[in-house]
C-alpha cells in the first residue's frame, strides 16, 4: 500500500474512532439506564441544557470547556475524553494491523466491510468494558452485536483471501463451518462451567452469565484458540489486580451467610432513636463487594484482535518453557 494511502486511512480511523467514542459514551451513559439512544439529543446530565454545536466536538470541547459545563459549570468527568481517545487509538491500531495483513486490499471489494467488522468488535468491547466496570451489568444485546461482526469478519476475510468456504469429500460439497462457530459455543460454556464449578465447590456464584455472552463474543471474533488465549490472560490479569486491590483494601471480603444479618439485629437502634443520614454524608464501601471480570476479558480480547499472531507466538513460548522446565512434563 501506497505511504500517502496508509497514512490517510491512519488519520480517517483515528479521527472517525473520537466521533464514534462520543456516540460510545451516549451508550455507556443510557443504556444501563434503559434509555433511549436518540432521544433527547445530547444534553448536560446535571443541568439537562441540551448541548450545542461546539460542545460535541470529541476531546477538543472537553480541554476548550476545561472539563466544565458551559451551560451551569459543573465539572465533566473525564471519561468522556477518554473513551473518545482510546476509540481513536484502538481504530488506528485495527486499521494498522489490518492493512498490514491485506494491503490494498483492504480499499477493494469486501476489504472495508472486514475493517467495519474490526471497528465494531471494538466498540462493542469498549461499551461492555466500560458498563461492566461502572456497573457490573453487561448489556446482552451489545454482546450480540459483537458476535455478529466475529462471524462476518471471517466470513469477509475468507472472501478477501479468495479462500473457498466450502470443500468436497468423496464428490459430496460440505459447507465451510466458520471458527466463529465453536469459538462461540466454547467461549459461552468456559464461563458456565466455571459459575457451575464455583456453585458445586465454593457454594457460590463462580461467574455470572453476563461473562459467558462476553466469552461468547470473543469466540466467534477470535476463534477458539486465540479466545482461550485471552481468557488465560485475563485471568491471570484479574488475579493480580485483584490481589493488589485486597491488599490496598479497596475490595473486601465477602462475610459469611447470616452475618450481616446477625450483626444489623445486633447493632439495631430503637425506632423512636434513629437518626435520618446525613445527606452529604458518603457510604462506606459494603462488605462483600466484588471486582467485575468483564473488564479484563474485554481488555485482553482486544489486544489479542490486534496481535494475534504475536500472542500465539507468546503463548507457545511460554508452553515450551513449561514443558522443558518441569521434569514431569519430560
Amino acid at each position: 500500500m501506497p505511504n500517502s494511502l496508509f497514512i490517510f486511512g491512519a488519520i480517517f480511523s483515528a479521527i472517525l474512532g473520537t466521533v464514534v467514542g462520543s456516540f460510545l459514551n451516549v451508550c455507556i451513559y443510557r443504556l444501563p439506564r434503559g434509555e433511549s439512544l436518540s432521544h433527547p439529543p445530547s444534553h448536560c446530565p446535571n443541568c439537562n441544557h441540551r448541548l450545542g454545536f461546539f460542545d460535541l466536538f470529541p476531546i477538543f470541547s472537553f480541554l476548550f470547556l476545561r472539563g466544565k459545563c458551559r451551560y451551569c459549570q459543573v465539572k465533566i468527568t473525564p471519561r468522556y475524553a477518554i473513551i473518545e481517545a482510546v476509540t481513536g487509538m484502538l481504530f488506528l491500531a485495527s486499521w494498522w494491523t489490518l492493512a498490514a495483513q491485506f494491503g490494498e486490499n483492504l480499499l477493494f471489494g469486501a476489504g472495508p466491510l472486514l475493517l467495519l467488522a474490526g471497528w465494531v468488535f471494538i466498540a462493542t468491547m469498549l461499551v461492555t468494558f466500560q458498563i461492566d466496570l461502572e456497573t457490573t451489568y453487561v448489556i446482552e444485546s451489545v454482546t450480540w452485536l459483537a458476535m455478529g461482526a466475529g462471524l462476518g469478519a471471517e466470513l469477509l476475510e475468507k472472501s478477501l483471501r479468495a479462500e473457498q468456504i466450502a470443500f468436497s469429500i468423496a464428490g459430496i460439497t460440505i459447507p465451510y463451518l466458520p471458527a466463529a462457530i465453536p469459538g462461540m459455543i466454547i467461549g459461552f460454556l468456559v464461563f458456565v462451567l466455571m459459575d457451575v464449578f464455583g456453585r458445586l465447590v465454593f457454594r457460590k456464584p463462580g461467574m455470572g452469565l453476563g461473562d459467558a455472552y462476553i466469552g461468547a463474543a470473543i469466540g466467534a471474533m477470535l476463534g477458539p484458540w486465540a479466545a482461550l488465549l485471552s481468557f488465560g490472560m485475563a485471568i491471570a490479569l484479574g488475579a493480580i489486580v485483584g490481589i493488589c486491590l485486597i491488599i490496598a483494601g479497596r475490595i473486601k471480603k465477602a462475610p459469611a451467610p447470616g452475618a450481616v444479618e446477625e450483626r444489623a439485629e445486633k447493632n439495631a437502634v430503637p425506632r423512636k432513636k434513629q437518626k435520618e443520614p446525613e445527606p452529604e454524608e458518603e457510604e462506606e464501601l459494603p462488605e462483600g463487594t466484588y471486582m467485575p471480570f468483564g473488564p479484563f476479558l474485554t481488555a485482553c480480547a482486544v489486544l489479542v484482535y490486534l496481535a494475534p499472531s504475536w500472542w500465539m507466538e507468546q503463548a507457545s513460548r511460554l508452553m515450551n518453557w513449561w514443558i522443558y522446565a518441569n521434569p514431569l512434563m519430560g
